[in-house]
């Protein structure tokens, strides 16, 4: 007679938002788009700046550079094309590499130290928000 498998039972997965992952994932997003195209990443998506919608090169940033969005990367327009604004991207990247390394790093450490320190504090989150019913949805 064949002998019967054990078959593992799985745990249903988690497949809601983890703010704590989202967090870092903002913080790291933070670093590449500061290094490589001097803003951050809301401007840079959508095109956001103080100045209002689509006014990215009107302010001029710390690096002494213009702001490069993601419309200028693949649309003309403000004087410059789309080439010469990947190179100036590229250019930056290759300025800014080592110390968007280190911050990447730096960060990542930080959150690994913060997340252990916060143990306990986040399980008590975790157990509220489970009282609320948000358990498959939201988790820190």
């Amino acid at each position: 007679m064949a002998r019967k498998r054990n078959r593992k039972r799985s745990r249903p997965r988690f497949r809601g938002i983890n703010l704590w992952n989202a967090a870092e994932s903002i913080v790291q997003a933070n670093i590449l788009t500061q290094g490589a195209f001097n803003t951050n990443p809301l401007e840079f998506g959508i095109g956001w700046t103080t100045a209002g919608y689509g006014n990215r090169h009107l302010h001029v940033s710390n690096m002494g550079g213009n702001k490069i969005g993601l419309g200028e990367l693949i649309w003309d327009g403000d004087g410059r094309t789309a080439a010469q604004e990947r190179a100036v991207a590229w250019n930056n990247i290759k300025n800014n590499w080592v110390p968007m390394i280190g911050m990447s790093i730096a960060t990542r450490a930080g959150f690994k130290i913060a997340k252990g320190l916060t143990k306990g504090i986040r399980r008590d989150v975790n157990k509220g928000i489970k009282m609320v019913g948000l358990q498959n949805e939201v988790k820190v």
